[in-house]
Parts: structure tokens; sequence; C-alpha cells
């Protein structure tokens, strides 16, 4: 993931550039966290397991056949030889802490959702079925998004749209909690899944503008550390934390938190640099 993320990085002249290519590499994920269980559970219940596993590992076969076809980004010359540093100097940098502690906290805005609307839902009354449906709306919402925003690159910037979502998803944190019908929660899972979804292309972007050519993959490295270790912790915290204050206060926390960061947001839109060609 990290190699590709930096290949892809490296294919860009320009900002919106890569708000573009991240935004097309955005879509595999979320399409694949739909169709890939799908595809598994008909294959199971038509042929078995072995017929499943079958299909998935011709997957990674077929993504091996086309990388062989790519072509391969020389090491960017920087003109001397780097001093060796390590991985944990780029958090000295402001904005790319200040870059880290957004990503985290929409990352585990994500982690909420997945792991608290099945809580709630069964706390509500509802089928295991109608709780997947809400699930599989935020999906196909940060798919949709994510297919629409390549077109719209130009016109958007990485702090504005970072600072809607963040705010947008503290006010559905916010209203969460106090609806009890299986529609109203669906229609605030696909509005939740438009804003979380439009997050990871412009974080990826303004990374990559920020983060010195020749340690791209480092930085890649540190946030990728950092989502998967709260996708671990976050959940356990969620569960410890929702046995004491409920689960909407939960959402309400975690809500408020986001909503405070969202200050990070704006500062980055007011002190963006202008536009200018990365190579």
């Amino acid at each position: 993931m990290i190699a590709l993320q930096r290949h892809v990085g490296h294919m860009a002249s320009d900002a919106t550039e890569l708000r573009q290519v991240f935004s097309w590499v955005a879509v595999g994920p979320s399409i694949s966290n739909f169709l890939g269980p799908f595809l598994a559970g008909l294959l199971i219940d038509a042929s078995g397991f072995r017929a499943a596993y079958l299909l998935l590992a011709l997957l990674p076969s077929l993504a091996w056949w086309w990388v062989r076809r790519v072509p391969d980004h020389p090491a960017p010359d920087t003109g001397e030889a780097p001093r060796r540093q390590s991985s944990w100097d780029l958090l000295r940098d402001r904005p790319f802490r200040h870059l880290m502690l957004m990503n985290w906290l929409l990352a585990s805005c994500w982690d909420v959702h997945t792991f608290l609307v099945p809580v709630l839902g069964h706390e509500r009354g509802l089928s295991a079925t109608v709780i997947g449906t809400i699930l599989g709306a935020f999906a196909l919402a940060a798919t949709a998004i994510r297919v629409v925003m390549p077109w719209l690159a130009s016109r958007l910037h990485e702090g504005t749209v970072i600072g809607i979502a963040m705010v947008s998803t503290a006010g559905l944190f916010a209203l969460y909690p106090l609806v009890h019908t299986a529609w109203l929660m669906g229609l605030l899972s696909v509005l939740l899944g438009l804003a979380l979804g439009s997050v990871q292309p412009m974080v990826m972007s303004t990374l990559h503008q920020i983060t010195p050519k020749h340690r791209h993959g480092e930085a890649l490295g540190l946030r990728s550390m950092a989502i998967n270790g709260s996708s671990v912790v976050m959940p356990l915290l969620f569960g410890s934390a929702g046995v004491l204050v409920g689960v909407s206060g939960v959402f309400w926390t975690v809500g408020f938190a986001v909503g405070a960061g969202s200050r990070l947001a704006w500062r980055m839109r007011r002190s963006a640099p202008p536009p200018q060609r990365l190579d």
C-alpha cells in the first residue's frame, strides 16, 4: 500500500493532479470493501469456502500481472547526499504534525461508526440485515464521493474539504444517538460516508505537498502506522468508554473532538502556499 501511494504521488505534476490521482486510488478500497465480501458470500453459499478462497487468491495474482508493466520512477535527485535522519523527525514539522492529528481524528470517526452503529442499532431493535444495510450505505456513499472528486479537483482545496468534513462529522455524530428509525440512521450514514470519504484524497495530496519528495515513503509509513494502530486501540477504548458513559456519550465526545480539531484545517487553508508544480 505504501509503495503504491508513493508511486502514485510521484506521477502527479501539481496539486490538482495530486487530488485527482489520490481520489482515483481511494475508490479502490471503497469498492473492494463492498465487492469482496459480497462475492465471497455468494461463492460460499453456492460452492463453499474453497471456491471463495480460490477467487480471492486470483486477485493478487492479477495485481502482480498488471504491476509488471508499470514503469518505476527513479529516485529523486536532491542535489546532495541526504543527511541520515529518523522518520520521527518529520513530526517536528508543525504542518505535518497537524495533518497527522486531523487524519487520526477522522480515522477514529470511521472506527466509531463501524464499531458502534451495530451496537446502537441493536439498542434500537433493528435487525442484522437493516444494520448491515446502514453500514453498506456508508461505504457506497464514500465510494460515490471519491468517484466524483477527480472532476472537481481543480475547484477544491485540501484545507476547505477537510474542514467541512470535520465540522459535518461533528454535527452528524451529535445527531446519531438522537434518531431511532432505520431510515434516519441510513440517511445519517450516507451523509457521514460523503464527509469521511472525501478526506483521504485531500490528506494524501497535502502530505505530498508538505513533505520533501525523497521522504514521501517515510511520511506514508508514519501515517499508515498511526491509522492502523488507531484501528486496534480505539475500538477497545470505545467499548470501555461505552460501558461507562453509554454509546451516546462516545458519539458526542468523539464528535466534539473532531469539531474542535477543525480549526487546524481552516488554519491550513489560510496558510496554504500558492499552487506550484511538483516536478
